[in-house]
C-alpha cells in the first residue's frame, strides 16, 4: 500500500501553515471538530468557522491568549476585528482543551476577573514606567551590581535631570572637544553620554565611578573615560579593560567583575553562596571539575555523584590537611561566598589532574580552493558567538594561511591608524576560524557576523578581503539606495502607469532611442519625489495611463504650489511628457506650455558686517580654505567635494576645477595660496598614510580604501553662523558684476554660462538692461 503523500499547505479551518495529508486539516482542527459541531461567523475575525461555547473559533482563541488583548478577549462593542498573522502549526498546542474565557456561575456567565483587571489597566493606563537610575546612598559599597542595559532611551530619560559634578565634567569635555576638533553634533552626543555616566555614578553612590561600569555605556566609552579621568571622578583599573560584548555583559562589583547575577543561592556541589545564572546552579569551578574529573561518593561528606579528586569533592578538598593533623568525626564545612579575584580577564582556571582543553566547538571542514558551494545557506552566527563570550581571539586555532592574513591585516590597520583595531581583528579571526582561508569568503557572512555584536566590524574586513582577492561580493549589499527607492516608488503605482514612468527613468539614464548624457540616480530621484504625490493622486482618481492626462490635469497638479516646489514640479512634468512623446509613448504633450519660472531667483548680497570677521571666526585650516574658495573664487559646493589633490599646483599658483570634459583654472592669490599650503601641511601631519586622491578629506574618508568624497554637512559645519556657501558664492559673482557689468568677464573668471552671467548683470544693473529685448 502506498503511503499518504504529505504537502505543505494551509489548514482548511485555522489557515495555519502545516504539513497536511489528504484530510486537509491539521491535528488540532480535527480534534476541534470532534468537540464542537456548531458552525457560524466568529465575532473576532468575521470568518465562517466552527465555534466553541464562547462563540470563538480556534484561531481567535489562540490569538487572544497569545496577544493578551483584554478588549479582544471580552468582546467589547466597537472594537474592530483583528487581523490574524500567518503562523506555523505545532502539535500538542492544547488550544482546543484550554479553559473557557467566561465561566458559568450564579445567575449567568461570569467573566474571569483576570481579564477584567487587564481591561481596567489597559483603559486607565495604570502601568507605570520603572524608575531610571535613581540616586543611591553616597558612600555605600554594594556587594553585587547587576549590569545595566543603557540605551539611547536611557540617555533621553536622564537628559533633563541635574546630576552632581556636571559643571566640572562639562568644562573638561569642552576642553577635550576643542583639542580634538569635534563638531557640534559630536559634542552634543558626548555630553548626553557624559550625563548618563554621571547618573550611573549617582545611582551607585560612589564618589569615584569604577572604570568597569563604563562598559555599560552604549557608545563613546574612550572619550567619557578621558573626561572623567581628567575631572578626577574615575576610579581607574590597575590594568586596561578589554572590550566586552554589549549583548551579554557580566555583573560587576566596585572591586571587579563577578559572575552573572540573577538570584543568590548555594552551589549544588560545593554549597558555596553564588549568584546563579545561565549556567545553572553550580559555580564556575565546580562546572570545571565536572568536565575534568570522575564522579563518585566523597570520602568525607559521603555525598554521591560528585566530581572527586583523590577521594574528596571540591568542598571537602581544602580540609585534607586539617583532618590529617586533627582527626575528627565531624564533617562540617565553612560557609563560602564565591567571588572571583578582581582584575581584568576571566578568573584563573582550577588546577586538575588532567591537562585543560578548550571547550570551543570544532570548526567544520573548510572549503578547498576552487570548490563551489551547492547551496547558499546563511549561517547562524549567534550560536557560535555564545561560546566566545569573554574569550580572546588568540585562543582560536587558525591555519598557517589564516594566521598570516590576520598578521597582515593587523599591520594594515596599524598603518591606517584605525580606531577599531581590536574589533576588526576579532571579526576576521572568527571568520577565518569558521570558514577557512582557502576558498572565497561570502560578503554576506561578514555582515551577518558584524550584526550580532557591537564589538564586530564588517566594512574594513570586507575591504581587506577584497584587496586580497578572497571575497565573494554580494550584489544586494552594493545596490544603489536611490535605485532601490525608485523601484519601491514605481511598485506602488498601477502596472501601466508604472511601466510608462519606468520608461521615462530608462531614457533619462541615456538608454532610450536617442543618445544623451548619462544622469545618476541621485540626480534623478528629486524629480520623481516631486512627481510621486501627483502620480498617486491620478491613480486614485482612476487615471491608469499618462495618455489620459490633459492640460486641465497639469494645471490642477501645479495649483497650490509656489516658489521652488512649483518650479521643481513643473520641470519634472515637462521632462516626463516631453521624453515620452519623443519615445512615442504618448500622443501629445499636455505640459508643453507650462511655465517654469526663474531658475535661480534674484541673488542677494551678504551683509558686510558678516563678511568682516568671517575668516577670523573660522578656526580650522579646512574651514578657512573652504570659506576662501567659496567667497573669493565662487566655487560651487558640489565641486569642492570633487577637487583632486593633483589639481592643486602651488608652484604655479593654480587650481584646476574639473567640469566634465572641460577644465576651469583658478589663479590663486596670496591668501588662497597660503591657506591651501596650510591645509596640505595639516593633512599630511594628521593622516600621513592617507591615499585618498581628493583634496578635501575627513576623519572617516582619509583612510578609507574606497576613497569616498566628504559629505556636504562637513563643509557647512565650519562656516560661521549667518553665512552659507551658496550665499557667499552669489555675493562674490554679484559684486564682480556690479564692478564690471561685463558678462564675458564673469564667464571667464568664474566659469559660468551666458544665461547665468546675464542674470547677474541684470540684477546688478537693472537700469542698463531694462530696454534689452526679452
Amino acid at each position: 500500500m502506498a503511503a499518504d503523500r504529505a504537502t505543505a499547505r494551509s489548514c482548511a479551518d485555522c489557515l495555519v501553515w502545516v504539513v497536511l495529508n489528504q484530510r486537509g486539516a491539521c491535528a488540532g482542527c480535527r480534534r476541534w471538530r470532534q468537540h464542537y459541531r456548531e458552525r457560524g461567523t466568529c465575532p473576532r475575525c468575521q470568518h465562517e468557522r466552527l465555534l466553541n461555547s464562547d462563540g470563538l473559533c480556534r484561531s481567535c482563541l489562540q490569538a487572544i491568549r497569545l496577544l493578551d488583548d483584554a478588549e479582544w478577549a471580552l468582546g467589547i462593542e466597537g472594537v474592530p476585528p483583528r487581523d490574524l498573522q500567518l503562523t506555523v502549526g505545532v502539535y500538542h498546542d492544547r488550544a482546543d482543551s484550554a479553559r473557557q474565557l467566561s465561566r458559568a456561575g450564579g445567575t449567568g456567565p461570569r467573566t474571569s476577573e483576570v481579564w477584567n483587571l487587564r481591561l481596567r489597566q489597559q483603559r486607565a493606563g495604570t502601568e507605570q514606567r520603572p524608575a531610571v537610575l535613581e540616586p543611591g546612598a553616597w558612600g555605600q559599597i554594594p556587594l553585587f551590581t547587576i549590569p545595566r542595559t543603557l540605551t539611547a532611551d536611557t540617555a533621553r530619560a536622564v537628559a533633563g535631570r541635574p546630576v552632581p559634578e556636571w559643571e566640572k565634567a562639562q568644562a573638561v569635555l569642552e576642553e577635550i572637544a576643542a583639542e580634538q576638533g569635534l563638531s557640534r553634533g559630536t559634542r552634543y552626543r558626548k555630553a548626553a553620554l557624559l550625563r548618563l555616566a554621571l547618573a550611573v555614578r549617582a545611582a551607585e553612590g560612589t564618589w569615584l565611578l569604577p572604570e568597569v561600569l563604563l562598559r555599560d555605556l552604549p557608545a563613546g566609552r574612550i572619550t567619557i573615560r578621558l573626561v572623567l579621568q581628567r575631572a578626577g571622578l574615575l576610579a581607574s583599573e590597575p590594568e586596561p579593560l578589554r572590550p566586552f560584548p554589549a549583548a551579554r555583559r557580566p555583573p560587576r562589583t566596585v572591586a571587579g567583575r563577578v559572575p552573572w547575577c540573577r538570584s543568590p543561592r548555594s552551589c549544588a556541589d560545593c554549597q558555596a553562596w553564588v549568584p546563579s545564572g545561565p549556567y545553572g546552579s553550580r559555580c564556575a569551578p565546580c562546572r570545571h571539575w565536572r568536565e575534568k574529573l570522575e564522579r563518585g561518593t566523597c570520602a568525607r561528606c559521603h555525598r554521591q555523584e560528585l566530581p572527586l579528586r583523590k577521594g574528596r569533592c571540591r568542598g571537602c578538598r581544602p580540609y585534607r590537611l586539617l583532618d590529617g593533623a586533627q582527626p575528627t568525626t565531624s564533617q562540617y564545612t565553612q560557609l563560602l561566598i564565591d567571588v572571583p579575584i578582581s582584575g581584568s580577564g576571566p578568573p584563573p582556571p582550577i588546577p586538575v589532574d588532567e591537562p585543560p582543553h578548550a571547550d570551543l566547538p570544532p570548526a567544520p571542514a573548510h572549503t578547498a580552493a576552487g570548490q563551489e558551494q551547492l547551496f547558499a545557506i546563511r549561517r547562524d552566527w549567534p550560536r557560535l558567538l555564545s561560546y566566545l563570550q569573554g574569550r580572546n581571539t588568540a585562543e582560536l586555532v587558525l591555519t598557517g594561511t589564516a594566521t598570516r592574513l590576520v598578521e597582515d591585516f593587523s599591520r594594515v590597520l596599524h598603518e591606517r591608524q584605525s580606531p577599531s583595531h581590536n574589533s576588526n581583528i576579532r571579526t576576521l579571526s572568527i571568520i577565518l576560524y569558521w570558514c577557512g582561508a582557502q576558498a572565497a569568503i561570502s560578503e554576506r557572512d561578514v555582515h551577518d557576523l558584524a550584526r550580532t555584536g557591537p564589538d564586530l566590524k564588517a566594512k574594513t574586513v570586507c575591504q581587506f578581503l577584497r584587496d586580497r582577492g578572497i571575497l565573494l561580493q554580494d550584489p544586494d549589499l552594493h545596490r544603489d539606495v536611490d535605485l532601490t527607492w525608485i523601484d519601491t516608488t514605481l511598485a506602488a503605482l498601477p502596472e501601466l502607469l508604472a511601466e510608462e514612468v519606468g520608461q521615462w527613468v530608462t531614457v533619462q539614464r541615456s538608454q532610450g532611442r536617442h543618445e544623451g548624457g548619462v544622469r545618476g540616480y541621485d540626480a534623478f530621484r528629486p524629480y520623481l519625489a516631486s512627481l510621486q504625490p501627483v502620480l498617486t493622486a491620478w491613480a486614485e482618481a482612476g487615471l491608469l495611463s499618462l495618455r489620459e492626462i490633459t492640460r486641465q490635469h497639469i494645471d490642477a497638479a501645479v495649483t497650490g504650489h509656489s516658489g521652488r516646489a512649483r518650479r521643481q514640479l513643473a520641470l519634472a512634468l515637462r521632462s516626463l511628457f516631453r521624453t515620452l512623446k519623443r519615445e512615442r509613448v504618448v500622443f501629445r504633450d499636455p505640459a508643453q506650455h507650462l511655465r517654469v519660472g526663474s531658475p535661480t531667483g534674484i541673488p542677494k548680497p551678504v551683509p558686510s558686517d558678516l563678511l568682516a570677521n568671517a575668516l577670523q571666526q573660522t578656526k580650522t585650516p579646512l574651514g578657512r580654505l573652504i570659506l576662501v574658495l567659496a567667497a573669493v573664487h565662487a566655487v560651487p559646493v558640489h565641486e569642492l567635494r570633487t577637487i583632486l589633490t593633483c589639481d592643486l599646483d602651488l608652484a604655479r599658483g593654480t587650481l584646476d576645477i574639473r567640469r566634465g570634459l572641460r577644465r576651469h583654472t583658478l589663479y590663486l592669490e596670496e591668501l588662497t595660496h597660503q591657506l591651501a599650503a596650510d591645509w596640505l601641511d595639516y593633512r599630511h601631519r594628521r593622516w600621513p598614510a592617507s591615499t585618498n586622491p581628493r583634496l578635501i578629506v575627513s576623519q572617516r574618508s582619509a583612510l578609507d580604501p574606497d576613497h569616498p568624497a566628504v559629505g556636504k554637512t562637513l563643509l557647512r559645519d565650519d562656516v560661521p553662523p549667518g553665512l552659507t556657501l551658496v550665499g557667499l558664492r552669489q555675493d562674490r559673482i554679484l559684486n564682480e558684476a556690479a564692478e564690471t557689468a561685463d558678462p564675458l568677464r564673469l564667464m571667464r573668471l568664474f566659469g559660468i554660462g551666458e544665461k547665468s552671467a546675464m542674470h547677474y548683470v541684470t540684477t546688478a544693473h537693472p537700469e542698463r538692461t531694462a530696454k534689452l529685448p526679452r
